[in-house]
C-alpha cells in the first residue's frame, strides 16, 4: 500500500522514498536510534574519512588523480573533509592551550607586519587561509596543472591538500600539549612552515609526474615562490580590510 513521505510529500510504494530516499516508516527517536546513528557516524568515517588521511599522508598524487578519474566513493568528499579536520584542530588547540597552559600568543616571524596586522591574523587565521585558497589554487593552476587539470579541478583538490596544514598543526599541538613547549613561538612556526614546503613539493610532484608535466621540479619552485608572495600580500591585505571593517 503506498504511503506518503513525511520527508518530502512524495508518493512512497516500497521501503524508500523514491525522491528523496528517506524510509517510509519512520519510528520515534529513543536512546537505540540515537546508539545507531552514533554507531553508523563512526563506521562511515572509518570507511571514508581513515582511509583518506592515510592515502593523503602517504599517497597524497594518487588520491587526487583517482578522485579527479570518477573514484568519489572511496575518498570523503574534500570539502567537508578539510571541515572536520578544522574543526578537529580547533577542539585540540583549545583544550591544549586551556589544559596545557601553553601560550595563546604567537610569536614575531618573517611574516610579521604590525601587532595589529598581526593580531587579526592570528585571531582569524582559518577564514583567512580559506579565502586565500582559491588565489593560490589559480596560480598552481596557472604554472603547473593547465591544460591538464581545470581550475575547478586544481581547487577542489586543494580542499584535500590544505587539510594536511591542519593535520600537521593538530598533531603540532598534541606534541606541545604532552611535552610543554608553544606551538605559536617562532621555531614551532618555523618547523612547521619547513615541514610544509616539503611536503608540498612532493605533494605537487607526486601529482604532476602522473600528468607527464615537462620540467615539473622547476615549476614546482617556481609556482611555491609565487605562491607564499601571493599568500604573504593578500593576507596582509585581507587583515587591513578586516580591521577597516572594524573586526
Amino acid at each position: 500500500m503506498a504511503s506518503t513521505c513525511l520527508n518530502c510529500g512524495a508518493e512512497v510504494a516500497d521501503k524508500y522514498c523514491p525522491h528523496c530516499g528517506q524510509k517510509s516508516t519512520v519510528d520515534r527517536i529513543t536512546w537505540h536510534h540515537l546508539g545507531e546513528e552514533i554507531t553508523h557516524f563512526f563506521t562511515h568515517i572509518e570507511h571514508g574519512f581513515l582511509r583518506t588521511t592515510k592515502e593523503l599522508l602517504t599517497k597524497p598524487g594518487l588520491l587526487q588523480k583517482n578522485y579527479l578519474d570518477g573514484k568519489r566513493k572511496t575518498y570523503h568528499k574534500p570539502i567537508s573533509y578539510l571541515l572536520i579536520w578544522i574543526a578537529i584542530f580547533l577542539l585540540v588547540s583549545r583544550l591544549a592551550i586551556k589544559f596545557g597552559h601553553l601560550e595563546n600568543e604567537t610569536s614575531s616571524t618573517f611574516l610579521t607586519v604590525t601587532p595589529e596586522i598581526d593580531d587579526i591574523i592570528y585571531k582569524y587565521t582559518t577564514l583567512l587561509e580559506i579565502m586565500i585558497l582559491p588565489f593560490t589554487a589559480f596560480n598552481l593552476w596557472l604554472q603547473l596543472a593547465r591544460p591538464r587539470l581545470s581550475y575547478l579541478e586544481v581547487l577542489v583538490t586543494g580542499f584535500y591538500r590544505f587539510s594536511v596544514l591542519y593535520i600537521f598543526l593538530t598533531v603540532q599541538y598534541i606534541l606541545g600539549w604532552i611535552f610543554g613547549f608553544n606551538p605559536n613561538s617562532a621555531g614551532a612556526l618555523y618547523t612547521m612552515t619547513i615541514i610544509m614546503s616539503v611536503w608540498t613539493v612532493y605533494v605537487f610532484y607526486d601529482l604532476f609526474k602522473r600528468y607527464n608535466v615537462k620540467y615539473v621540479f622547476v615549476r614546482i619552485i617556481t609556482t611555491l615562490v609565487t605562491g607564499v608572495a601571493i599568500y604573504s600580500f593578500l593576507r596582509t591585505q585581507i587583515a587591513k580590510l578586516f580591521i577597516t571593517l572594524g573586526f
